[in-house]
Formats: structure tokens, sequence, C-alpha cells
């Protein structure tokens, strides 16, 4: 299994992130093809819909993690941080990235 494929639009990771309230798109580069070192970034309409999620889908999250290590997808990972970004909408709105 690739990892642009699990973590693209219709793979695995955003089937699980689709079954919360707020979730809106997941976006996965590589940053170093050498290293297979890649950046995903997902995007939530509030930032409390995040929490929710982390909350409400924890072992699903967890039991997600261990299949990653598993099948040699993942040996690490860092979460950078949650940020805010203007809507391009017009209507002032933030979406948490």
């Amino acid at each position: 299994m690739e990892f642009e494929a699990v973590f693209g639009l219709s793979g695995a990771w955003a089937k699980l992130l689709c079954r919360a309230d707020g979730y809106l798109l997941t976006e996965v580069w590589c940053e170093s093809p050498a290293a297979k070192q890649y950046r995903v970034r997902d995007f939530w309409g509030w930032h409390r819909n995040f929490e929710v999620f982390r909350t409400r889908f924890q072992e699903e999250f967890e039991r997600f993690e261990e299949w990653l290590r598993s099948e040699r997808l993942i040996e690490r990972e860092q979460f950078l941080g949650a940020y805010y970004e203007k809507s391009d909408g017009g209507g002032g709105g933030e979406i948490l990235a």
C-alpha cells in the first residue's frame, strides 16, 4: 500500500475523518522523495470539530496508527500544530488547518 493512497482523497484516512462533523479535506505531499518524508494537513471548519474528533474517535485513530506501522507506512510522526487560515469565501471565516 502506498502512503499517498492511504492519505489521498478516497483513502482510509479521509474515510475516518469524514465520519466527524466539520472535516473539510486533507492535503498530502512528499517533501523528500529520497527520505520518503511526507506532510499531511487536515482542514476543519472549526477547532472544536477537530477536538471532538480526537475524543470521539480515539480508539479508531489508535487502531489506524497501529495499522500504518504494521504496514510500514510510517516510522514516526510529529504533530506540528494547529493554526487558522482565512477562508476565501469572503465571509471572514477561518478554517483550522
